[in-house]
């Protein structure tokens, strides 16, 4: 992709996060974003049909360098066999806090929530696939349910004003859930147990 498009796409996702820390997504429109972008609309529809693939697009931006940091810092670790990779979402969810507490939260697009789970879903599935067959509990299944976990303790922390640190997080996880589902693939993952 070229340099300029990358860093036109940029400005408008940039826009688009500082909106929602603003607004209601619902109440957010075009021209707003380019305003904030300082773009015209004609260079937004150039590049997105509508603000909701602007969105998709922003966030799975943001998805691929957040797995691209668990994947350098965990030297390819399965999720399950080493807490880090979900301490680092933890850490990622503090970083961005208060854009993840309006999309996790009531001012939410469901839309988002959806498409987070599918995209964290996918990636424990590709790393499931290599440990756990398919003759016992479905892979994708599993994926879904390692995923819903982390989501659904994400939101607590969030709504709770994160009371505990990422490191805490990420080892609590992995205590209720995590030793569990990868019980399937007969593999130890308890820290310092």
């Amino acid at each position: 992709m070229d340099r300029r498009v990358r860093r036109t796409r940029a400005m408008l996702g940039q826009a688009l996060k500082e909106l929602l820390l603003e607004k209601d997504y619902d109440a957010i429109t075009v021209q707003d974003i380019t305003d904030r972008a300082d773009l015209n609309r004609a260079t937004f529809y150039l590049h997105y049909g509508r603000k909701e693939v602007l969105l998709t697009e922003t966030l799975e931006t943001q998805f691929d360098e957040l797995i691209a940091r668990i994947e350098a810092e965990t030297a390819g670790q399965y999720i399950w066999e080493n807490p880090l990779s979900a301490q680092i979402v933890y850490e990622h969810i503090a970083e961005h806090a208060a854009l993840y507490k309006v999309l996790f939260g009531e001012r939410g697009q469901g839309f988002v929530i959806n498409r987070l789970l599918k995209y964290m879903a996918r990636y424990d599935e590709n790393q499931l696939r290599q440990v756990i067959s398919e003759e016992g509990v479905p892979v994708a299944l599993v994926a879904y349910h390692f995923a819903g976990a982390l989501f659904a303790t994400a939101v607590w922390w969030l709504e709770n004003d994160m009371p505990y640190s990422p490191e805490y997080m990420a080892d609590n996880l992995q205590r209720l859930c995590a030793s569990g589902v990868v019980s399937l693939a007969g593999v130890d993952v308890m820290r310092d147990a």
